[in-house]
C-alpha cells in the first residue's frame, strides 16, 4: 500500500518541479543578458575615459613635425623622449618646470600632513568626547562645505596680510591646516564606529588620554586616515587657485602648466603640442599612480566612514 502511494505522488512532484525549473532557466538567461549588456556599457564608458589619456601619452612621444604633419592618431614615426627632457628643463618666468614639480611635491606632502593631522584631532575629539557645543561644531563642518571658496577668498587674503604670510610657503600651509570640511566628516564617521571599550581597557592599564588616542584609537582607524590623506594629496596637487594667489613667487606645477601651455601654443614654442602633452603626462601621472595603488583602500574606507558614521 505504501509503495502505491509513493508511485501516485511521484508524477505530482515531477509535474510541479518542471515549470519551476523552466522559470529558473528563463530568469537565469534574462539575468545573463542584462549582465552582458551592462558589461558592454561599462566597457564603452571605460574606453571613453582611458582614450584621451592614452592618446596624449602616444602623442607625447612624437616630434612636433610628426604631429603637425597629420600623424594625429597613428603611432610615432620615431619614438622619442626629447619632449619630456625639454619640458622639464623649460623655464617660465625664471622657474624651471622641474623646480615647479619639486614645489608641488613639497607642498603636497606638507599640506597633506598638516591638514590630515588637524582634521584627525578635531574629528576624534568631537566623535569621542561629550562637551557643550559638540553638535554645533559638527554643523559648522557641514556648513563650511556649502560655502563657495570664492566667498572666503577676501577673508583669506586679509588674514594672511595681517599675519605677514602673503606669498609664502607657510602661509599656504596655514590655509591648508583647516580642521573642518570633507576630511573631518569622513574621519568623524570612522571614529564614531570604534568602540570606546578599547579606551576603557587602556585606562585600566594606566594609559592617559593622549596615549589612548595615539596608541590605541588612531592605529585602529589608520585605514580611513590613509584614505583621507591620499584624497587630500590629490586635491592639493591639483589645486591651482591657492598657490597662484598666495604663493606666486614659488609656482607649482599646476600654476606653471597654464603659462607653459600659452608659451607652447603661441610665441617661443611655435605650436609644440607634443610638448604640451608631455607636460600633462608629467602632471597627471604621479597622482594617477597613487590612486591606482590605493584605490581599494580609498573605496573601502571612505564608504565605511561616510555611510556608517
Amino acid at each position: 500500500m505504501q509503495e502505491k502511494i509513493m508511485q501516485d505522488q511521484a508524477p505530482l512532484r515531477g509535474s510541479g518541479s518542471a515549470p519551476a525549473a523552466r522559470g529558473g532557466r528563463r530568469r537565469s538567461i534574462g539575468y545573463v543578458i542584462v549582465k552582458y549588456i551592462v558589461f558592454v556599457i561599462f566597457i564603452f564608458y571605460a574606453v571613453s575615459l582611458a582614450f584621451p589619456f592614452l592618446w596624449m601619452l602616444l602623442n607625447s612621444f612624437k616630434t612636433t613635425g610628426d604631429f603637425v604633419g597629420g600623424n594625429i592618431f597613428g603611432f610615432p614615426a620615431a619614438w622619442t623622449f626629447e619632449n619630456f627632457s625639454y619640458v622639464l628643463g623649460y623655464t617660465i618666468n625664471g622657474t624651471a618646470v622641474w623646480q615647479m614639480f619639486v614645489n608641488s611635491v613639497l607642498l603636497t606632502v606638507a599640506g597633506t600632513a598638516v591638514n590630515v593631522f588637524f582634521s584627525t584631532l578635531a574629528a576624534y575629539c568631537v566623535a569621542k568626547y561629550r562637551f557643550p557645543g559638540r553638535s554645533i561644531l559638527y554643523g559648522v563642518a557641514v556648513i563650511t562645505m556649502v560655502v563657495p571658496i570664492v566667498g572666503t577668498m577676501p577673508a583669506q587674503v586679509r588674514m594672511l596680510e595681517t599675519f605677514g604670510m602673503m606669498d609664502s610657503f607657510f602661509g599656504v600651509l596655514f590655509l591648508y591646516s583647516g580642521a573642518f570640511g570633507f576630511n573631518f566628516i569622513l574621519l568623524h564617521g570612522s571614529f564614531s564606529n570604534i568602540s570606546w571599550s578599547y579606551a576603557e581597557a587602556a585606562q585600566i592599564d594606566g594609559a592617559n588620554q593622549a596615549q589612548i588616542m595615539f596608541r590605541v584609537m588612531l592605529p585602529i582607524g589608520i585605514g580611513p586616515i590613509v584614505a583621507v590623506a591620499i584624497l587630500q594629496a590629490i586635491a592639493i596637487w591639483n589645486d591651482y587657485s591657492t598657490p597662484y594667489l598666495f604663493m606666486h613667487s614659488t609656482p607649482t606645477l599646476s600654476v606653471g602648466l597654464q603659462d607653459l601651455q600659452s608659451a607652447f601654443t603661441s610665441g617661443t614654442g611655435g605650436g609644440n603640442f607634443p610638448g604640451i602633452f608631455a607636460t600633462v603626462i608629467i602632471t597627471v601621472l604621479p597622482m594617477l599612480i597613487l590612486f591606482a595603488c590605493f584605490q581599494k583602500k580609498i573605496m573601502e574606507n571612505t564608504v565605511a566612514g561616510g555611510l556608517k558614521g
